[in-house]
């Protein structure tokens, strides 16, 4: 049994090579700390795959009983994937799929099964380097001579460390993953967090409320505690250097990786990159329709260009009596040495750009008249309309992994039809490419959404696709959010960055790409921020790597793109309709005072609801109270009857003063301790006793208070012993 153990920052990663899933191509047990991953590869050599898109499948797999729980549910077994198990699986696939040869045919598919989970370790940076070591110990032939390796860094502040445990984000202002190899960045993925701060506020009054009226405006006193947060957009310069640092990182883990590993790699199979392609067939076509495909790159839009295209391809293969397939992928091998060249060698894109200029943009707010937020972005051929929805607590959305158990208050959901890049088929479940996109977009929003009663769903309907329709929809979010009435830190837009790369020293960066560029291109930088700063990144390359001078300018012309894009967005004359939508108060309740709200069995919360037709959200730790309805009449006086029950309910303090002593008579024994008779009266409890024993009904004993809350007395015990009085601490 081959085992391999490395240091990585501290961090002891054992490797078991080979012992489990034999029958993989390669496998390998993963263990860190008390996490386990288990990676296989498998490829399928005897039936390549005639599509010009590499047939790669990563998948990533939790297990329940990795965390010693049976799955919730009917079946009590793991069915679809989870959105975490989605997006890890992209994040994988994104990383990994550069370092594939060109025009690699067989398909191949990389499993991930976790099987042992500490909650601790960062199970998807984790997979990631397992995946990339797998890979580069199969028969599989890739660029790279050394192993891809990820970190995830954290920013306090100024100063930037590496991401140790999931723990550390906690009080991070940053989260940034990256992946690459000593040579440069394959992929990035990031997003700004939100710091915040609560503390308590003891000066505060009970009744003391943050209200939301019609024209919501807040009327803030004091509420039990104080709530500050923070949205932390990264500037360019700090996003460089965290960049930089992770990348000083992957190099050193990556050639440690690499001088453990080398020696265990299988041999790898022969592969001709130019065998899917005829020069000769290639140079006839190039000779006799070259000028007819530029003609269609530079002078039809994009529905039409595909249309054409595809008439010419059946008319090739008609005429020279070949196979459509044989003729389209030399046809697109054509129109993409068109594109690139026109680009690099004159400045020129398809639509007649240059390189820094951004499509024409068109906005409308509140669109939809019963929707509570609305908002259609478009961007060139790009159309995203995006709505705004506000619920109660009671709509958030659950989630549960091996990772995490919590409440999402705020949602995107991104969906992109067959009709929006003008094709005929059905429209069916969201698919990964959706999740994902959907996920980008909220990540890019999320630190900017000011604090809210509400859980807050955004949905984007692409109406039309044609590059960087992610991007439109968060620009629709951001306008949507406003149109409903809702508060940002600062408004955030997005916007694509592409890339035609020759050589270090030849290459092009191209601002807000179509789907033409992204296609033929190497690169789709999805960036988005704030006036600020950034917000959020995701990079997706087709090259092997990307050196840090090319993400320089493209954060530079992001930040360019982001500032035209924003000034567009400010101009937007957006009028809420406030008769619409739904109306909040928060409000505090003395301390203890909750159970008195939700009544026996919810007898007394439900009661509310129904007479009042309103949400009620209990926040217990902070024991403040929401409520949500339609207009502020009602609100009010569901706020009044609530006063009105703890008014009812609320107890007489007793005049009994903290570490005072007095003479009590016992007066029924409880399971959970005695009730004693005070003297000024009312009773207390004695939980505990420590006598040898047990107190009889009328027996006269010393008491000590030792809490006076709300009507509510609890006693300690005081002994005679030898005709002194001596205090026995008890636990109570």
């Amino acid at each position: 049994m081959n085992v391999i153990e490395i240091d990585n920052n501290g961090q002891l990663e054992t490797y078991i090579l080979h012992e489990y899933a034999k029958l993989s191509d390669c496998s390998i047990l993963q263990k860190i700390g008390g996490s386990a991953i288990l990676c296989s590869v498998c490829v399928d050599y005897d039936n390549p795959s005639e599509e010009e898109f590499l047939p790669l499948s990563v998948q990533y797999i939790e297990k329940m009983y990795a965390i010693g729980k049976i799955p919730q549910g009917f079946i009590k077994k793991e069915s679809k994937p989870s959105e975490h198990e989605i997006l890890t699986s992209r994040l994988i696939d994104r990383s990994l799929r550069p370092l594939f040869p060109k025009g690699f045919p067989y398909p191949v598919q990389i499993t991930l099964l976790v099987m042992s989970y500490d909650g601790k370790t960062d199970v998807c940076k984790d997979s990631l380097n397992l995946a990339s070591i797998c890979l580069y110990l199969s028969s599989i032939p890739i660029y790279s001579t050394h192993i891809l390796s990820a970190v995830r860094i954290v920013r306090y502040d100024e100063e930037v460390q590496i991401c140790k445990s999931l723990a550390d984000l906690a009080h991070s202002n940053l989260d940034l993953l990256v992946s690459g190899i000593d040579s440069g960045i394959t992929m990035i993925e990031m997003q700004s967090l939100k710091t915040i701060k609560i503390s308590s506020n003891d000066s505060c009054i009970s009744e003391s409320h943050i209200t939301q009226d019609s024209c919501n405006k807040n009327d803030e006193q004091k509420m039990p505690y104080s709530y500050e947060e923070q949205s932390n957009e990264i500037t360019e310069e700090k996003l460089l250097e965290s960049i930089a640092f992770a990348h000083k990182h992957i190099q050193n883990l990556s050639l440690q990786y690499t001088k453990k590993f080398e020696s265990f790699t299988k041999e790898k199979i022969l592969f001709q990159r130019d065998s899917l392609l005829c020069d000769d067939l290639r140079h006839t076509l190039q000779t006799q329709y070259g000028d007819t495909i530029r003609a269609y790159v530079q002078e039809l839009s994009k529905t039409e260009r595909q249309s054409q295209l595809h008439r010419l391809i059946a008319k090739i293969a008609k005429e020279q009596n070949l196979e459509v397939s044989l003729v389209s992928r030399h046809v697109n091998a054509i129109k993409r040495d068109i594109v690139r060249t026109l680009i690099l060698t004159q400045g020129l894109r398809p639509d007649g750009r240059t390189p820094t200029q951004i499509r024409d943009i068109h906005i409308e707010s509140n669109l939809l008249p019963h929707v509570h937020g609305s908002a259609c972005f478009t961007r060139g051929q790009t159309q995203a309309l995006v709505t705004c929805t506000l619920g109660s607590q009671n709509d958030a959305q659950s989630q549960e992994s091996i990772i995490m158990k919590n409440k999402k208050n705020i949602l995107f959901h991104y969906n992109f039809p067959p009709f929006s890049v003008g094709e005929a088929y059905p429209i069916g479940a969201s698919s990964r490419r959706e999740i994902g996109h959907g996920n980008l977009a909220l990540k890019a929003i999320e630190s900017n959404v000011a604090r809210s009663p509400y859980t807050i769903r955004f949905v984007s309907e692409i109406l039309q696709s044609n590059g960087s329709s992610s991007m439109a929809s968060v620009c629709g979010a951001t306008l949507a959010l406003l149109g409903a009435g809702e508060k940002m830190y600062n408004m955030v837009a997005g916007i694509a960055i592409g890339l035609i790369y020759q050589d270090a020293k030849n290459f092009v960066v191209l601002s807000d790409i179509t789907g033409l560029e992204d296609c033929d291109g190497d690169m789709d930088f999805k960036v988005a921020g704030t006036k600020k700063g950034f917000s959020a990144l995701q990079l997706d390359i087709k090259i092997t790597s990307l050196q840090e001078d090319v993400l320089k300018i493209s954060l530079q012309r992001a930040r360019e793109g982001l500032s035209h894009i924003l000034a567009l967005m400010q101009e937007v004359a957006i009028q809420p309709n406030y008769e619409l939508l739904p109306h909040a108060i928060e409000f505090a309740i003395p301390f203890g005072r909750m159970a008195d709200i939700i009544g026996q069995g919810g007898k007394v919360i439900k009661d509310i609801i129904a007479k009042f037709n309103v949400n009620i959200d209990l926040n217990r730790e902070h024991h403040s109270i929401t409520l949500i309805g339609n207009n502020d009449n009602t609100l009010y006086a569901a706020k009044d009857y609530i006063f009105e029950i703890l008014k009812k309910k609320e107890r007489k303090e007793l005049p009994y003063k903290i570490d005072s002593i007095y003479n009590g008579v016992v007066k029924k024994n409880l399971d959970f301790g005695v009730l004693v008779e005070l003297p000024q009266g009312g009773e207390g409890l004695l939980r505990t006793i420590r006598l040898n024993q047990e107190l009889e009904i009328g027996q006269t004993i010393s008491v000590k208070i030792i809490s006076n809350t709300n009507g509510k007395v609890e006693l300690d015990m005081v002994v005679l012993q030898n005709n002194t009085t001596s205090y026995t601490n008890t636990d109570c």
